[in-house]
C-alpha cells in the first residue's frame, strides 16, 4: 500500500538516539517533509528502562545506563532537566577507593596484590599504547608474552585478569577481538565522566521525543530499501506490506542487524560498505538483576569486584535491594544460551562464598538481559576488532547507492563510538548533509 502523491524528503529507519537527533533537526525546517520508521512497539533502541519486572519504583536500565563524556558539548547536554535524579559518576563500573576485591574462594583480597597486579596491568597497557603494529594485530597477542610470565602466581594473573576485564566490559569484546592499532580510540581522547539516571535513561529519551513531538510509527519492520528505481524515488518496503517513497533515506540501525542482513538492499550495498559492515566489531553486553527481600552486603559499597572468570562487576543499588552484575563478550554468549535459573543459581553459590559470615537469601525477582537474541539489536555496540580503523568508521558512515545516509554510534568517525552521545552526533551530522543535499 503506497501513495505516489505521498512522498517524504526523508525517512529515518530506527528510533533510536541517531535516528531521534536527526528527526529533531529535521522539525527545525517547515517545509521538510520526514517520518520516522521503528521496528520495535516503542522508541529508544538499545536505551530501555524497564518498570515492569521490578515494579514501577525499581526502575532498570536494560541497556545504555550511563551518559557518558558528560560535558557542555554533548549533544545530550541540553536536554538534561528532562531528568529530574542525575548524578556524576566518574568510574564506568563505579570503581571507589572502598570497592573490596574478593578472590574466587571468597576471601578478600589485599590491598598490596591489588597494588601488584594494577601495576602489572598498567605496564601492558602501555606496552599497547607504544606498539607500533605494520599489520593489526588483537590486543591478547601484542601482551601475550609478558602476560604469559605470570602463569606462576594464580592470584596475580586473576587479578589482571580482572583488570583487563574492565576493558573488555567496556568494549564489550574479549581482547583476542580487539585491535591493537586502535586502542583506546572508541573515545576519541575524551575524558571519562558519566552521567547516572537512576530513574531511566530509556524514560530520558522516550521524554525527549515526547517534547519535540516527532513522527513516529512503531511496529514498522523494514525489509527492503530500493533505490534502482529510474524515478530516483527510493522505496521503502515493509514486512506489513507497506511502501514509502522518499528522496532520502537515513539507515540508522545497529551495525548487528547490518551484519545479519536484516535488511535487503536492492541494488547491492558497494562492496567497500559491505566490507566495513563485516569488518568493524560489533559486541555484547549483558546485565543479571537480582532483587533481595533485604540488604545483605556492606550499604557503604557501591560496588565489588571478584576473580571469578565470569562474574567480576557487581553494582549495588540498597534502595532497591537490587545487585546488578555486568557480563560481556563470551561470558555473555553463553550466558544467553543458557538456563536461566541454572545462572541464578550459579551466582547465587558465589554470592555464598563471598558473604560466608552472612545470610544470604535467595532473590525474589531476577532479570538477565539477552541483547545478542534482540531481533532489532543482535548484540549490543560497535568497538574496533582486529583490522578495523578510522577509515572503516569513515566508509560505515559514507552515503552510498545515491541516496542512502548512515547514522548510528558505529558511523560516529569524528567523535566516540559506542555510546549514546556517539550516536546523537551521528544523526545530527547526517541531518546537516542531507538539509544540504535537499537545499531547503
Amino acid at each position: 500500500m503506497t501513495s505516489e502523491n505521498d512522498i517524504f524528503d526523508v525517512v529515518i529507519v530506527g528510533c533510536g538516539p541517531a535516528g531521534i537527533a536527526a528527526a529533531i533537526d529535521f522539525q527545525k525546517i517547515p517545509t521538510l517533509k520526514s517520518v520516522l520508521l521503528e521496528a520495535r512497539n516503542r522508541v529508544g533502541g538499545r536505551v530501555v528502562t524497564d518498570t515492569t519486572t521490578f515494579g514501577i519504583n525499581s526502575p532498570v536500565d536494560l541497556g545504555a545506563q550511563w551518559l557518558h563524556h558528560y560535558r557542555p558539548e554533548n549533544p545530550l547536554y541540553e536536554h538534561r532537566q528532562l531528568s529530574s535524579d542525575v548524578h556524576l559518576n566518574h568510574h564506568f563500573i563505579l570503581r571507589s577507593s572502598a570497592t573490596p576485591f574478593f578472590d574466587i574462594d571468597g576471601t578478600r583480597i589485599s590491598s598490596e596484590k591489588i597494588d601488584q597486579a594494577e601495576e602489572i596491568f598498567n605496564r601492558l597497557c602501555t606496552k599497547l599504547k607504544e606498539s607500533s603494529l605494520s599489520i593489526d594485530q588483537s590486543m591478547f597477542d601484542v601482551i601475550k608474552t609478558e602476560y604469559d610470565q605470570y602463569e606462576n602466581d594464580p592470584q596475580i594473573k586473576r587479578l589482571i585478569d580482572l583488570f583487563f576485564g574492565i576493558i573488555e566490559q567496556y568494549e564489550a569484546s574479549n581482547l583476542d577481538q580487539l585491535s591493537a592499532k586502535s586502542y583506546l580510540k572508541s573515545d576519541n581522547g575524551l575524558a571519562e565522566c558519566n552521567l547516572a539516571m537512576p530513574n531511566g535513561f530509556g524514560l530520558f529519551i522516550q521524554q525527549i521525543v515526547h517534547q519535540h513531538n516527532l513522527s513516529v510509527q512503531l511496529n514498522t519492520i523494514v525489509t527492503r530499501i530500493d533505490t534502482s528505481s529510474s524515478d530516483s524515488m527510493v522505496r521503502i518496503y515493509t514486512n506489513d506490506e507497506r511502501i514509502f517513497l522518499c528522496k532520502y533515506v537515513l539507515v540508522t540501525i545497529p551495525l548487528g542487524c547490518l551484519k545479519a542482513h536484516s535488511i535487503e538492499f536492492q541494488p547491492n550495498l558497494p562492496q567497500w560498505k559491505q566490507s566495513a559492515i563485516d569488518t568493524m566489531g560489533f559486541g555484547l553486553s549483558d546485565k543479571i538483576f537480582l532483587q533481595f527481600p533485604f540488604v545483605f552486603w556492606d550499604s557503604k559499597w557501591t560496588s565489588i569486584f571478584c576473580t571469578s572468570d565470569r562474574f567480576r562487576f557487581f553494582l549495588f543499588r540498597p534502595d532497591f535491594c537490587m545487585i546488578q552484575i555486568k557480563l560481556a563478550a563470551r561470558v555473555a554468549l553463553e550466558i544467553e544460551e543458557k538456563n536461566e535459573q541454572e545462572t541464578i543459581d550459579e551466582v547465587m553459590i558465589l554470592l555464598r562464598v563471598i558473604f560466608s559470615d552472612r545470610q544470604v537469601p535467595e532473590p525474589t525477582r531476577f532479570l538477565i538481559t539477552k541483547w545478542d537474541q534482540d531481533q532489532f539489536s543482535k548484540g549490543s555496540y560497535s568497538n574496533f576488532a582486529v583490522g578495523a580503523d578510522q577509515k572503516t568508521l569513515m566508509d560505515l558512515a559514507r552515503e552510498c547507492n545515491d541516496r542512502i545516509h548512515w547514522a548510528g554510534e558505529h558511523t560516529n568517525y569524528n567523535g566516540t563510538i559506542g555510546c549514546v552521545d556517539s550516536a546523537f552526533e551521528s544523526g545530527q551530522r547526517e541531518a546537516k548533509r542531507i538539509v544540504q543535499r535537499l537545499k531547503l
